[in-house]
């Protein structure tokens, strides 16, 4: 579609097309495609999955030097286009702080939140606590915000262009003991999905998904204790990439959370997607034929 301002927004579709609607915001540097892991799910759920490209990455059109909070304008307008009055929210990592925005401002058209380990505020205080952030995500929040083109350039090295690069991508995800790696061996298919839509969030190159995650570490425009409305939160005891510690203050902010800390890495809105998915069942007014 053609936003207000002149540029394009994309986004794919999946699970059960007259189902209750949901936006999906996927991760980091991560396009719209990543939906598809969720596609038997959401169809066993009754949900409409509209999984979207945000801005620069897949098909979806660049929009630098903006705040969070207004990329729920673009998700407004999704929403009008589509006609959909009420509409749940499902978002992960990075996509979870996206959704909170959505959440937020569409406080009167949003039924529900559920964000699998969210990603903090980082440029409040409190996220630079012991314990909070690992080495590895001080070095990357710190490329992103002052020396973007490094963090670009080193984050699209691995991002996988060809079947072959997914493959060797695969392989490495799936060797180790930790939980994600546990994750890959036991669901390939999802793990594939997600290494494609990787690739797929660097279409475009890597300007997108730099400002996608560079926008995470300025202020959001909006603090976490003005998200009213109910918000279900899920994280993995053995989270790496984004700590329970951290998972936990998120959650102490909210003022109407439900949190679930599960074992799992960082994975477990996939690993639990029956589970996780539950609360959007009844997310907003069923869309009609299409």
């Amino acid at each position: 579609m053609t936003l207000h301002d002149g540029r394009n927004l994309s986004w794919h579709e999946h699970g059960d097309r007259a189902g209750r609607p949901c936006v999906f915001l996927p991760g980091s540097a991560t396009s719209g495609h990543a939906g598809a892991a969720l596609d038997a799910a959401a169809t066993a759920s009754g949900i409409r999955l509209l999984s979207v490209d945000r801005p620069g990455m897949g098909r979806s059109d660049p929009a630098p030097r903006r705040l969070l909070a207004d990329w729920a304008g673009d998700v407004e307008q999704l929403a009008d286009h589509l006609r959909l009055q009420r509409f749940g929210l499902l978002g992960h990592s990075a996509g979870g702080a996206y959704a909170l925005a959505v959440a937020h401002r569409l406080a009167n058209r949003v039924s529900c939140t559920v964000v699998g380990a969210g990603s903090p505020p980082y440029s409040e205080d409190w996220t630079r606590a012991d314990g909070m952030m690992s080495r590895i995500s001080r070095f990357y929040n710190g490329l992103a915000v002052h020396t973007p083109r490094l963090f670009g350039a080193l984050c699209r090295l691995s991002a996988p262009r060809s079947a072959k690069a997914v493959d060797r991508l695969m392989n490495l995800a799936m060797r180790g003991t930790s939980a994600d790696a546990e994750f890959a061996r036991t669901f390939p298919d999802q793990t594939r999905i997600a290494m494609e839509a990787l690739g797929d969030g660097y279409r475009q190159g890597s300007s997108g998904p730099t400002q996608d995650f560079a926008t995470l570490c300025h202020p959001w425009g909006f603090d976490l204790r003005e998200v009213t409305g109910p918000v279900e939160w899920w994280h993995g005891e053995q989270d790496t990439n984004i700590r329970p510690l951290t998972g936990r203050e998120i959650t102490s902010r909210l003022p109407n959370v439900t949190p679930h800390f599960v074992e799992g890495g960082h994975y477990v809105l996939f690993s639990h997607a029956a589970q996780a998915l539950a609360p959007l069942r009844h997310s907003g007014d069923r869309s009609g034929p299409r």
